[in-house]
């Protein structure tokens, strides 16, 4: 790699990071404002515009989408973008926004939990205690460093 193409890649990177991160932070605003689902759906649509056009623009054509293929792309639009956001913006209306950035950091966790036990991936020692550590300080930094409330405020609600 070349100089000027490794400093384009960190700037890429930092404005990844800057945009990702100054979402819980326009998000928390937006839904003082708006309501979590046409926050949600507000979302969607200026992305799904976005990609749409960027996508015209790109290839000069859409992918051709066939017919059989419509239902799982609508359940994965409607499940892994718009729910998501939906919940985003709900999370976001109930706790501070540095507080749901370390929530939605630890999806890998759970994404890698969960296929270990639902699809028998292999989990090491070392991605155990890597797992433990990462929802330990989850837990600690969720609860403010009480993270025994947590059943406090669980039996509560039972």
């Amino acid at each position: 790699m070349t100089e000027q193409s490794n400093i384009l890649t960190y700037i890429k990177l930092f404005l990844m990071a800057f945009f990702w991160g100054g979402t819980f932070i326009a998000g928390r605003l937006l839904v003082g404002e708006v309501a979590p689902f046409s926050a949600a759906f507000l979302r969607f649509l200026i992305a799904s515009t976005a990609l749409l056009l960027l996508t015209r623009n790109q290839f000069g054509s859409f992918p051709k989408i066939h017919l059989h293929q419509w239902g799982p792309l609508l359940l994965l639009a409607l499940s892994g973008i718009f729910a998501y956001n939906v919940f985003f913006f709900t999370g976001l209306k109930t706790i501070e926004a540095s507080r749901a950035a370390v929530i939605v950091a630890n999806n890998p966790i759970f994404i890698g939990f969960f296929a270990a036990l639902l699809f028998k991936e292999h989990l090491n020692g070392a991605k155990i205690v890597g797992l433990l550590t990462s929802i330990s300080g989850a837990i600690v930094v969720i609860t403010k460093g009480a993270p025994l409330q947590i059943f406090f405020n669980w039996r509560r609600h039972w």
